[in-house]
């Protein structure tokens, strides 16, 4: 029976040193995790596995890097959210993250694009349907926003946009969210 590494510095002690069963224990500790964070930037599941392998690729890669000036997770969350990003811009000209909105959403956008007003009551399940009909562009700039606390201005510098259209996507895509959930419980 195979020793399970508990303690997370001998843990990355025994990646750093190419060790293949604590690589295979960081994988399985922190897999899921990093798969949702991917999943939040991704159009499908299939991109986030994508991402979710590239990612830790590059931790595996970088782990030299990482000093303990912050918690592990937070360190290694950093580097996936970027590997879904780099994903994205890959597959998007990033000319294109400004999308019209849907008529059928409407065209008024609220002027308080940082309101935090947006209070929906929805089951987790809900969101998440709601997330996968953004548009890319929205999503992404909603999940940096919204989720990772990231400011207009970190967004419009990691995704090359101005500061105004990071500001314009966040406003609708917290619209068109509420729009599909309001339409989500008419239905349901």
């Amino acid at each position: 029976m195979k020793k399970r590494v508990d303690d997370i510095q001998s843990l990355l002690s025994g990646c750093r040193q190419g060790d293949r069963r604590a690589q295979h224990e960081l994988f399985h500790r922190f897999g899921p995790r990093m798969l949702g964070v991917c999943r939040r930037y991704c159009a499908n599941p299939d991109d986030a596995r994508d991402a979710l392998q590239e990612g830790f690729i590059k931790v595996f890669a970088t782990l030299e890097k990482y000093r303990g000036d912050s918690a592990f997770e937070t360190w290694m969350t950093r580097i996936f959210i970027n590997t879904a990003i780099d994903q994205y811009k890959k597959k998007n000209k990033i000319n294109e993250i400004e999308l019209p909105l849907n008529e059928e959403f409407g065209a008024s956008m609220p002027d308080d694009a940082d309101a935090t007003d947006w209070n929906f009551p929805c089951s987790p399940e809900d969101a998440i349907r709601a997330m996968d009909q953004l548009p890319q562009g929205y999503k992404m700039v909603f999940n940096l926003y919204a989720l990772e606390h990231y400011s207009h201005k970190e967004i419009a510098d990691t995704l090359g946009i101005s500061e105004g259209t990071s500001k314009s996507q966040y406003a609708r895509a917290r619209r068109f969210l509420q729009n599909i959930l309001i339409s989500q419980k008419i239905t349901s």
